[in-house]
């Protein structure tokens, strides 16, 4: 029986989005439909959680760890965990599984050959287009930047699947199709909530305008609205006083709560990126039927906005699921190009 290998930087205990959805994907394969399968990660933290530890095989890599805030420690670390994830791959991996490697961390999008002289499958899950999350940190000159993107884009199409998290990532390739994310949190009951509340909850990193999320806030502030703030990241300290941020939750029941209690949901972009990210949490809050208020759409992303608040995301497993059989088997997935429409 063929394996299906997951690696992510991060995997519980962690909290990170990456990590989990990767983990509910392979439950989703071993538990309902019967796979071998292995959820492959290193041993840093990136994000306190409480949740269970998940019923699939756990591989946790020893390798460098840095100190969270430096940038040159912290792209040590991801060149440290891509060498353990090789490794992995080298010794673990056997001809005619499947290796699904998300974009955590962003050094792992050059193992596509090492997948492949294994004579395994590759999917690279690209959930951070990183060309463009740079430029949260410095919007460096175009000429480079296009450099960056080319060579990005060369490794992308070393895979046999690209699949993107959102339309908006990236640029154009022939071996991408997207499956989008799914709410990581169920919402079984039916919950008014408070009036004149509302909350953010997540990270507040380079891919966040957090100028924008603050002049939303003081809007909604002068309406008279409460407004909650559970974060972490760079741009928590950017924060006014009035907006002191709370710990990120750890425990997945109470995060559900405070979805379900708030009316009004902020989620946070960036208007000079918006071909780099997606947040992934804006799921849990269109399955909680909360009314949105989202800064820093611009573009593609404000498209992709629109298209996932109609996207059907009880059904992007299955995608997945019918994605993967179809590069166990070599075949090419039915509309690789449009799989959500053909699935939907």
């Amino acid at each position: 029986m063929a394996t299906f290998h997951f690696l992510s930087q991060y995997i519980w205990p962690d909290g990170g989005p990456d990590g989990i959805l990767a983990e509910q994907l392979a439950s989703h394969l071993h538990e309902k439909l019967g796979h071998d399968v292995r959820l492959v990660g290193g041993t840093g933290t990136y994000r306190r959680s409480g949740r269970p530890r998940p019923q699939v095989p756990l591989v946790h890599l020893n390798h460098y760890r840095a100190r969270h805030g430096n940038l040159v420690a912290t792209f040590a670390q991801y060149c440290a965990v891509s060498r353990a994830f090789r490794q992995y791959i080298e010794e673990s991996v056997r001809p005619d599984d499947v290796v699904i490697v998300t974009s955590a961390p962003p050094t792992t999008v050059s193992l596509a050959r090492s997948i492949k002289r294994r004579g395994a499958r590759a999917i690279y899950w690209l959930q951070d287009y990183y060309p463009e999350i740079v430029r949260g940190i410095y919007d460096y000159p175009a000429a480079i930047r296009a450099a960056l993107c080319a060579y990005w884009d060369k490794n992308l199409q070393q895979w046999d699947r690209v699949v993107k998290s959102a339309s908006n990532l990236g640029r154009e390739l022939k071996n991408a199709t997207v499956i989008r994310n799914w709410p990581t949190l169920q919402f079984e009951q039916s919950i008014d909530p408070e009036p004149g509340t509302a909350l953010y909850s997540g990270n507040l990193g380079y891919g966040h305008d957090v100028d924008l999320l603050v002049e939303s806030c003081e809007r909604l502030r002068d309406d008279g609205y409460t407004i909650d703030i559970f974060a972490d990241g760079r741009g928590v300290s950017l924060l006014p006083a009035w907006l002191k941020a709370k710990p990120l939750h750890a425990n997945p029941d109470l995060l559900r709560e405070d979805l379900l209690r708030h009316e009004v949901h902020l989620i946070a972009a960036h208007p000079k990126i918006q071909h780099a990210i997606f947040p992934s949490k804006i799921w849990n809050s269109i399955a909680a039927r909360r009314r949105l208020v989202c800064t820093g759409f611009t573009g593609a992303m404000a498209e992709e906005l629109e298209i996932s608040k109609l996207a059907p995301f009880d059904r992007h497993l299955e995608q997945w699921t019918h994605l993967i059989t179809a590069t166990q088997n070599n075949e090419q997935p039915t509309s690789m190009a449009r799989l959500e429409p053909a699935l939907a």
